[in-house]
């Protein structure tokens, strides 16, 4: 199975799951199919085929076992549950991306304001921290040492993933590059 065959599979089943969460207030994203469908592509394009190997099984499993990732997702990030999983990389995968959320922050403002969850202190899904916590805390031992295999490469290499993923997004959504797509909306919020 090739990348982009086992990203639409990740996609496919998150999305599964995705519709089936219960929450208080349907987060905007439930209800625009291909808009998720970009953004977790976006995110996922960025990881190798290794880790989304691992990744797809986590979902695989989950699925056969009667389990919704995306439902213990969002109960962890609404402080709902608490996760049996106390891998210690998660914090340090956690703390290498807020740095490059607000590394996009800085630099392209607009851009971050519209599509990003925010740094600010939160203690819920609004912020990425909460986000990406309760994201990881869903993924197997395994899938989490692979990614962050990743993360500390990039970081050595000096290279921004979730800049490289909102690249893919904006790209994906009709734009030339993070400067035409900053530059729209610094027009728009002007």
């Amino acid at each position: 199975m090739n990348k982009a065959e086992l990203i639409r599979l990740i996609v496919q089943i998150e999305w599964y799951m995705f519709q089936r969460v219960k929450s208080a207030v349907s987060a905007p994203c439930q209800l625009q199919p291909e808009a998720f469908k970009r953004i977790r592509e976006s995110v996922y394009e960025t990881w190798s085929e290794e880790a989304l190997v691992s990744c797809l099984d986590d979902f695989e499993t989950a699925r056969q076992n009667g389990r919704n990732l995306l439902t213990e997702k969002y109960a962890q990030m609404d402080d709902l549950i608490t996760s049996a999983r106390e891998n210690p990389v998660i914090d340090q995968i956690v703390a290498i991306e807020a740095q490059w959320q607000d590394e996009i922050r800085r630099s392209y403002p607009a851009l971050y304001n519209r599509v990003c969850r925010s740094t600010h202190p939160y203690n819920d899904g609004r912020n990425f921290s909460v986000y990406l916590k309760g994201e990881l805390q869903t993924y197997s031992d395994r899938t989490i040492e692979l990614y962050y295999q990743e993360v500390s490469r990039a970081l050595e290499r000096n290279e921004n993933l979730a800049l490289k993923s909102l690249e893919t997004l904006v790209k994906k959504g009709g734009y030339s590059g993070l400067s035409h797509a900053e530059g729209h909306l610094s027009k728009i919020e002007g």
